[in-house]
């Protein structure tokens, strides 16, 4: 059962996250960068925008990138397995910790985690359900290499609705 077919309380994302992100959760440009300071946010937003329209486009899959692969456990993972309880949609998600993956059970989209550390493994990645058409990058500014963003640019495949975070 997806998220579209089952009766759910609506959750307000000022309610969830606070003011000043409706823009942003909006959005449809092809990128989409988040800015702030420490406890602004970004990360959870990000998370919550992540988890709930996985459930809704039931093509996507997404990738979370981070310089170092080591970091992603405690910073985008956590972040996502927070979304997920907060959405109160825990029985729809399996999490796995190695390696670092989430599955959407209804339908099989995952959550992919990389990191640059090994850029080979982010230019490989295909899925077997649905397209690889979201990409957060945590902490971007980590990312110091134009080559570097090319490339992970090029490794999101769908074009129409592709969007790095």
């Amino acid at each position: 059962m997806t998220l579209q077919n089952k009766e759910i309380n609506k959750l307000s994302l000022q309610s969830i996250v606070g003011k000043g992100y409706a823009e942003y959760w909006h959005c449809k440009c092809r990128y989409r960068v988040c800015k702030g300071s420490r406890a602004s946010k970004k990360s959870k937003t990000t998370a919550l925008w992540i988890i709930s329209n996985m459930m809704k486009h039931l093509e996507a899959n997404t990738l979370v990138i981070r310089k170092t692969y080591r970091t992603l456990k405690d910073s985008c993972f956590t972040e996502l397995k927070w979304a997920i309880h907060r959405l109160q949609v825990d029985e729809y998600w399996e999490i796995k910790e190695s390696p670092l993956e989430m599955k959407y059970k209804p339908t099989g989209q995952k959550i992919y985690f990389r990191g640059l550390d090994d850029p080979l493994k982010v230019t490989s990645i295909s899925v077997d359900i649905g397209v690889l058409c979201w990409l957060w990058i945590e902490e971007a500014y980590e990312i110091t290499s134009e080559a570097d963003f090319d490339m992970i640019d090029e490794s999101i495949r769908r074009r129409s609705s592709k969007r790095i975070i």
